[in-house]
Order: C-alpha cells, then sequence, then structure tokens
C-alpha cells in the first residue's frame, strides 16, 4: 500500500479549500434534526427514569466477543474472569424503575462494553481491545443509569453511546449544571487535535462554556467548577464557519495521530476522526460507521460499479465522505492525476491518521457508499 506523506500541504488540495459558507449554523441545527431522523444510535438525554427490563436490554445488548481472548499481558483469559465480569455488571439489583442521575467526565473517559479494565484481544500480537467501544471526551454529559457491583464503574448513555465507564471520571450534577454543558449559551470548541492542559485532555470537538476572554486565551468552566485557561490557537469561540477550506484544515491537524481502535490510548479511529473534525462545525454525527453511512448526509451507492465508474463519481464530489463496510475516509481531490483521501488507517502498515492514494489497489475495490454533508 502506497502511503503519501504530504506534510499537512493542504495547498495541495487548494481546489478544494474554499472559504464560501456551506450550511449556516442555524441550518447545521436543522441537518441535526434530519440526521436524529434518520438513526436510532443518537440518543435525547431526557429520560427521568427507565424500567428494570429497558434497562436490562441496553446492558445485555453488549455480548462478550468470541473466545479464546487475550489480556495485556498476552496471557488467555480465564472462564473465571469471564465469570467474574458477567457478574459484575449487577444485573440482579435491577429489580424496580431506577431513578436516572445526570453526570458529566471530568476527563477523556474510555467507554466499555463491560465493566472491566482487562483487555480482550484476538492473539497475542493484536493491538485492538474488543471491549473498548469509543473515548468520551471532557464535558460530555451523560445520563447514569446503574452501578457495577463492585461499585467502580457506572453504566451511562451519552448523546452517542451508552456502556460502562469508570465511576471516578465522572461527577453527578444536578440538571441546571448539566443542561450548562449540553446547551451552553456561549462557548468554546476545541479545535486542534488533543489538547493537554492542567493535567486535562481535550478532544478536537470538545464544547466547554465561556467564562472570559483574554487576549491570547479564553477562560473556560469545567465540570468540576473549576476554571482553566484555553490558548486561542487551540480552539474557536463557537462553532468554525463550515467551509470547505475549515474541513480540510480541521482533517489535516489529525495527520500523525496514531489509530486507536475505540479511541483508547488518546488515538483515534476511522468514524471517531471524521465525527471530531465536524463536531467543531456543530454537526452531531453518530459515533460508528455503520451508522454515519446511511444517516449524515445525501447518499450516493456505489455498490457493484466498476472501479472507473465509481472514480467518475467520486471525483465529482471532492471533500465526500467514502465508507466501505467497518471504515470510513474523507476525500481530498485529485493531485498530477491520482485520487487522495485522509483517514485514520487501521492497518498494521500504518495504524495512524494519513493520506493515502486512493486506487483499486488500495480501498477503491472496497467502496460502496459516497455521503455528502450539505
Amino acid at each position: 500500500m502506497e502511503n503519501i506523506n504530504l506534510n499537512n500541504d493542504i495547498l495541495k488540495f487548494e481546489a478544494n479549500g474554499k472559504e464560501d459558507v456551506i450550511l449556516t449554523s442555524k441550518e447545521i441545527t436543522e441537518y441535526n434534526n434530519n440526521i436524529k431522523k434518520k438513526t436510532d444510535a443518537l440518543y435525547e438525554l431526557n429520560l427521568e427514569s427507565i424500567l428494570p427490563k429497558q434497562l436490562i436490554v441496553l446492558i445485555e445488548s453488549y455480548a462478550l466477543p468470541s473466545l479464546p481472548k487475550y489480556n495485556d499481558a498476552k496471557k488467555e483469559i480465564s472462564n473465571a474472569k469471564i465469570t467474574e465480569i458477567l457478574n459484575n455488571r449487577n444485573l440482579a439489583s435491577i429489580n424496580k424503575e431506577v431513578k436516572v442521575l445526570k453526570g458529566l467526565t471530568i476527563n477523556r473517559t474510555n467507554l466499555r462494553s463491560f465493566p472491566t479494565d482487562i483487555s480482550f484481544y484476538d492473539n497475542e500480537s493484536s493491538s485492538f481491545d474488543r471491549l473498548q467501544e469509543t473515548a468520551l471526551s471532557l464535558s460530555t454529559p451523560v445520563l447514569v443509569l446503574h452501578e457495577s457491583k463492585d461499585q467502580k464503574y457506572y453504566f451511562v448513555m451519552s448523546i452517542d453511546y451508552y456502556g460502562w465507564v469508570k465511576k471516578e471520571n465522572v461527577t453527578v450534577v444536578s440538571d441546571e449544571v448539566f443542561n450548562q454543558f449540553l446547551n451552553p449559551s456561549t462557548f468554546i470548541v476545541i479545535t486542534s487535535s488533543l489538547v493537554d492542559t492542567n493535567n486535562l485532555k481535550l478532544d478536537m470537538g470538545t464544547k466547554l462554556p465561556l467564562v472570559e476572554e483574554k487576549e491570547n486565551e479564553y477562560k473556560v468552566l469545567t465540570p468540576m467548577a473549576k476554571e482553566i485557561l484555553v490558548k486561542k490557537s487551540d480552539a474557536s469561540l463557537g462553532y468554525l464557519p463550515y467551509t470547505s477550506k475549515n474541513v480540510l484544515l480541521q482533517a489535516f491537524k489529525y495527520e500523525g495521530t496514531t489509530y486507536s481502535w475505540g479511541g483508547k490510548d488518546e488515538g483515534v479511529d476511522c468514524s471517531s476522526f471524521i465525527q471530531n473534525v465536524y463536531k467543531t462545525f456543530g454537526f452531531v454525527f453518530p459515533r460508528n460507521t455503520a451508522s454515519q453511512r446511511n444517516s449524515v448526509g445525501e447518499v450516493i451507492n456505489l455498490k457493484g460499479l466498476t472501479t472507473q465508474e465509481k472514480l467518475k463519481t467520486i471525483k465529482e464530489h471532492s471533500l465526500s465522505l467514502l465508507y466501505q463496510v467497518g471504515h470510513v475516509m474523507l476525500y481530498l481531490g485529485q493531485k498530477n492525476n491520482k485520487h487522495y483521501v485522509i483517514d485514520a488507517a487501521g492497518n498494521k502498515n500504518i495504524l495512524k491518521v494519513a493520506v493515502e492514494e486512493l486506487s483499486e489497489k488500495n480501498y477503491l475495490n472496497n467502496i460502496e457508499k459516497l455521503v455528502l454533508v450539505k
């Protein structure tokens, strides 16, 4: 596979880098409403309580991956450990209607399909932890639905996922504080790929209420009622204008970032890369490719076309999203009669966000859908 290093030179795709606003903030709000109508993978965080049967169905929607699996020490996970993990879900305690609590994540937080930090790798050489679902950014509003038997994990629901997070990474808050972070009136959005400040990790797309604008910094509020400073070079006051130039700028900020299944260990995977880029403009996308590919925009079906027919369609739509089963990439356009994409590549040759050539040898044959976000 040919990996193209363009050294962040987005001018190579200058034809795509237009500054015309594609959609206004008001239009993006309506756009998000249409996305929600097309998918069941986005959730309204307005539950006050949940019935036992409904909660158990959510928890049991996760099945343990097929065995054998291996932990971080590359040792096979025992049946006794499997039983312990299953029992830690604490299902027997769910026997009456549960009052839902409101919470906020207090740092970048792994969300797991089961209440354990034990990794489940397919084999001794794999780096994909099959229990890792996603990473929740700092200040993510969540509904707290249940607690594990060992009292170390909460089962939570965010706007785009549900699963288990460490209890120590969530603070339970009042409705007023919850809404302050869910729908802040004045806020900043992190526009760098990952900001490390005050021992806090801020992903691209993280939204924080504004306290005060300074000359070179923003003073913002965190979920622990602590005020911190964020450099203006790392953030935007409100959402960025949705232009093709800004899409390029945001995507290339991730170039070289480590690929990480489910966003573990401060990396991104293919769909979180796309999701975070579009968060900076105010879009609310489902988390996973299977849901994104059918809901986030105008879908052009490429399945069954020849490679030449696919290329003919693709080259007419620069900065479109290209989906194959289990993977998404951003189409950048042409340079010297070659087509290029940028993606969080999860193959062993790359394992990072990289610019790659789109060809019959790489991705093209397996692309099934082109999605236009406009």
